[in-house]
């Protein structure tokens, strides 16, 4: 989603954050995550890592930084969800407004069923079709020869709650869904936005109906999601990965290219490329299997140890 109130000053952004700036009052253009942030763009440091390496003109912290401007706020992450509710304000369009904003950019070619929502700053490439009730969020972003089936929503608010005195804070997602050409995605998927970068969905994937796909995911090109899958947030699916129906990932967790995972895997841990793992947890498959087989001993043991 393109920044509605940017350029600002560091002091600026300061006095909007609450917080106290530490260093020159520069100019910046954008906001990123810090790991992908140039010398134009403000970031939020959560304590953990990353700022040595990190090439943000000025970012949030508990504490200044010597090598850049820092805006020193008690809590970080509040402090960024504060400025991106005040730089990203909703529009919320006007009765009669027609469904594709006058800001779009949709390739002549492409094919939009009845009732397809196109939000601000959205492109969709050649010989893109939508079927009916797509609704395409601010700055999607769809290739060419993409199909998304009926009733799918794509780049949606991620799910993400900072835990405050006062209670949940809403963490706002200003990032964007990409989707590289030829993917097709069936109905009723939805795809989070990313909150600072980009979810984004590979060239040629493919996306069964029902499937959940969290903020900042990164799903490889001709990798298969079947029905029901979810993942949380900044999950890596590698190219080619098959994951089968139901299957669940833990945020953070990345799936190596060519993997496969069984119908209803609860998938906690790294799946290494072209492995195939099953169960809950997930395990590999030849371990899963085992386990499976000794579970119609169980009854029989638990007696004798009851004895």
């Amino acid at each position: 989603m393109p920044p509605l109130l940017l350029p600002q000053r560091a002091s600026a952004l300061a006095g909007l954050s609450g917080g106290v700036l530490h260093g020159h009052d520069v100019r910046l253009t954008g906001v990123a995550a810090l790991d992908e942030a140039t010398p134009e763009d403000f970031a939020f440091f959560d304590g953990k890592r990353g700022i040595a390496e990190t090439a943000a003109g000025m970012i949030l912290a508990k504490a200044p930084d010597p090598r850049r401007p820092t805006v020193v706020v008690p809590d970080p992450l509040a402090a960024m969800a504060a400025l991106l509710t005040a730089l990203f304000p909703e529009v919320c369009p006007a009765p009669g407004t027609p469904s594709i904003h006058p800001d779009a950019r949709v390739d002549s070619s492409a094919v939009l069923h009845p009732g397809v929502v196109i939000g601000r700053d959205v492109e969709i490439g050649a010989d893109s079709v939508l079927f009916p009730n797509v609704v395409l969020y601010p700055g999607t972003r769809i290739g060419q020869r993409v199909r998304i089936h009926a009733g799918t929503v794509l780049g949606g608010d991620g799910f993400r709650y900072h835990p405050t005195a006062t209670g949940l804070l809403k963490v706002p997602h200003v990032g964007r869904v990409v989707v590289e050409d030829d993917a097709e995605i069936g109905a009723n998927v939805c795809i989070d936005r990313g909150m600072l970068g980009d979810t984004r969905i590979g060239r040629g994937a493919k996306i069964d109906n029902l499937v959940q796909i969290g903020h900042n995911c990164e799903i490889g090109a001709y990798a298969i999601l079947v029905s029901q899958v979810g993942l949380s947030g900044s999950v890596t699916v590698g190219p080619g990965a098959i994951l089968a129906g139901q299957v669940g990932v833990k945020d953070h967790v990345v799936i190596g290219a060519g993997a496969r995972l069984g119908a209803r895997s609860a998938v906690h841990t790294d799946i290494p490329a072209g492995e195939t793992w099953l169960g809950e947890p997930a395990r590999p498959v030849r371990e899963a299997m085992k386990v499976y087989a000794a579970f119609k001993y169980l009854p029989e043991l638990v007696k004798r140890l009851g004895k």
